[in-house]
């Protein structure tokens, strides 16, 4: 696992335990790596939280993908048990391989 990936599982542990988050962990896409983010239902992502993100040289999604977000940037989704947003690692974005399954 690269330094990179490391920092951003230490990061989605550390945020994970904060209150007003349910859930945090890193995912790979085709070719980024994803940092998603879960709160509980109706609520919105805490500032403080999404200031840790972006000081880890995370974007939002949105932003990142140019998609115009319905419901607020890098929201993507209402759960059946909270909110899900998700924002992408720009430091090593288009770094990972694609591949076929």
């Amino acid at each position: 696992m690269s330094d990179r990936a490391t920092q951003l599982r230490a990061l989605a542990e550390e945020i994970a335990d904060r209150d007003g988050v349910q859930d945090a962990w890193t995912a790979k896409s085709f070719t980024d790596r994803l940092f998603v983010v879960e709160v509980p239902p109706g609520e919105s992502l805490p500032e403080p939280v999404e200031q840790s993100i972006l000081a880890h040289d995370c974007r939002g999604a949105d932003e990142v993908y140019e998609l115009d977000g319905v419901d607020g940037p890098d929201f993507a989704g209402d759960l059946d048990d909270g909110r899900r947003y998700r924002f992408v690692d720009v430091q090593s974005r288009g770094e990972l391989q694609p591949y076929v399954v």
